[in-house]
C-alpha cells in the first residue's frame, strides 16, 4: 500500500514539475516575443523618423531649386 502511494505521489510531483516547466517556457516565450515586437517597432519608428526628416528638409530644397531653374523664367514671362 505504501509503495503504491509513494509511486502515485512521485508521478503526481513529476507531472506537476513538467507542467510548471512548460508554463515557465511559455512565459519566457511570451517575453521574448514582446521584446522582438518592441525591437521591430523601434526600427519602424526610427526609419519613419528618418524618412520624415529627409522629406522635411529635401522637399523644400528641391522646390527652391525647381523655382530657381524653371519658376523664375515663368514668373518673368508672366509679368510682361
Amino acid at each position: 500500500m505504501t509503495l503504491v502511494l509513494a509511486a502515485t505521489l512521485a508521478a503526481t510531483l513529476a507531472g506537476l514539475a513538467k507542467t510548471l516547466l512548460l508554463a515557465l517556457i511559455a512565459v519566457l516565450n511570451a517575453v521574448l516575443a514582446l521584446l522582438a515586437a518592441l525591437a521591430t517597432w523601434k526600427t519602424y519608428l526610427a526609419l519613419g523618423t528618418k524618412v520624415l526628416l529627409i522629406a522635411l528638409f529635401c522637399v523644400p530644397v528641391v522646390g527652391l531649386l525647381v523655382f530657381l531653374v524653371w519658376g523664375q523664367r515663368v514668373v518673368r514671362d508672366n509679368q510682361r
